[in-house]
């Protein structure tokens, strides 16, 4: 059987942005990090990038033909579509990605289709859910962990996260404890309903979370696709994500967690 193909999403940067760096300063660019695509194609499947082109129908005709949608990381997700108003700390903000994503994720839901969502996606699924977020740790969230990241290797081990028993996580990574790296400033505050947490760090933040009610739903915070060049361990959860786009290409089950 042909490999599964999967969706990711990209990022919609506009002439403002890294212009010193731009090709043509003028134009509005699709972009993204070699990383996702990469850890698709080691784990079995075709990656196929998704265009920020805000028309339905071709959302509708690209969802039909792909088997499983993965949500890259990215910028913050504009808080109005959790009913905030701007706050101290938030960071860059895309619109033509919010609203081409909001909708994308709508009909990939609507499919059923296989799902796996990192740190800007992982957001953007809690908050479709109707879940809310704390717009900047420094300001609204008392750590000593530092979830920002630093100026090092994209795979260096920032902290741990304890995963839940009896999630698809703990299954995933067979173990109790994961150490992973950690790109964001934003953070979980409410949950979306339908979601259960099965990773968290030392100081509470949610790391991870799963659907409920959904055949496979699965949401990091952390960047896997970036450590899986050196921890190897990382790579599994790839590999359970197109194994399950290849169950429902074959037209099988789709349950493919806890």
């Amino acid at each position: 059987m042909a490999k599964p193909l999967i969706g990711f999403t990209t990022y919609y940067v506009n002439p403002f942005e890294n212009s010193d760096f731009r090709f043509v300063p003028a134009q509005d660019h699709i972009m993204t990090a070699v990383d996702d695509p990469l850890c698709i194609h080691k784990a079995g499947g075709i990656p196929i990038a998704l265009s920020v082109i805000d028309d339905e129908s071709y959302m509708d005709e690209i969802l039909d033909q792909i088997d499983g949608l993965y949500l890259a990381g990215g910028s913050d997700i504009c808080p109005s579509y959790y009913g905030q108003p701007y706050k101290k700390g938030i960071g860059s903000i895309v619109p033509e990605r919010d609203a081409f994503e909001i909708k994308l994720l709508e009909k990939a839901v609507a499919r059923k289709l296989p799902i796996l969502a990192i740190c800007r996606g992982f957001q953007l699924v809690n908050v479709f859910f109707g879940g809310t977020l704390i717009q900047d740790i420094q300001n609204y969230y008392q750590t000593d962990i530092n979830h920002s990241g630093i100026n090092g290797p994209r795979w260096n081990i920032a902290h741990s996260v304890k995963l839940q028993e009896g999630t698809f996580l703990r299954e995933c990574f067979g173990k109790e404890e994961l150490a992973v790296n950690s790109f964001h400033h934003q953070i979980v505050d409410a949950l979306g309903t339908g979601l259960v947490v099965s990773a968290q760090s030392d100081d509470g933040v949610i790391e991870g979370f799963v659907h409920s009610d959904y055949p496979f739903l699965v949401g990091v915070q952390w960047h896997p696709e970036m450590m899986a060049h050196v921890h190897a361990e990382q790579m599994e959860i790839f590999r359970k994500f197109v194994q399950c786009a290849q169950r429902g290409k074959a037209n099988e089950a789709l349950i493919c967690h806890a």
